[in-house]
């Protein structure tokens, strides 16, 4: 009886432990677009990024307001180099720049804990919801937090939501 209870017991421990996400790594290469709102919202931005893994290079394009200011930027950030570009199309201009950061994956951190997974959208007809898993964690450098959003079976993006004392909470 008692090797039927401890047998349930592992059973339950190892089918719990097995529907657990892992954290993923998205694919190399990724388009898609970008919207964020942050400092109570004095700042918010929309535009396109194109992530290139495999280059180690990232292409924004955003246009947004900044208190009562609106901007636009084309920066093209190209990590093996140590470049970053800053392109100017209505002056045809473009500034070149020193990258002293390193190349970071588009990826839920391996450190990150899990929060929940929910479908997006409906769950009564097949393959017409989005699966997807939030996950939180702590950039120690950065002194932030953040919580990602991203899809369960591809890894893709879909939200993040990062807090720093300087900006508050900043909606991606």
């Amino acid at each position: 009886m008692k090797f039927l209870v401890l047998l349930s017991l592992c059973s339950c421990l190892a089918l719990n432990a097995w529907a657990q996400p892992t954290p993923c790594v998205s694919p190399p290469l990724l388009i898609g677009s970008i919207g964020m709102t942050g400092n109570d919202g004095t700042f918010m931005s929309t535009g396109q990024y194109s992530y290139d893994a495999v280059n180690e290079q990232i292409h924004f394009t955003d246009y947004g307001i900044y208190g009562n200011k609106t901007f636009s930027l084309d920066i093209l950030m190209q990590f093996k180099e140590g470049v970053m570009y800053e392109i100017d199309s209505a002056r045809s201009t473009c500034q070149k720049y020193v990258l002293n950061s390193s190349f970071h994956p588009m990826r839920i951190p391996t450190n990150a804990r899990f929060l929940d997974e929910v479908i997006l959208g409906t769950s009564s007809i097949p393959q017409m919801g989005l699966q997807v898993s939030s996950w939180e964690g702590e950039i120690a450098e950065a002194e932030a937090k953040y919580i990602l959003t991203f899809t369960d079976y591809s890894c893709l993006p879909v939200s993040a939501v990062v807090h720093t004392e300087q900006l508050g909470w900043v909606f991606v």
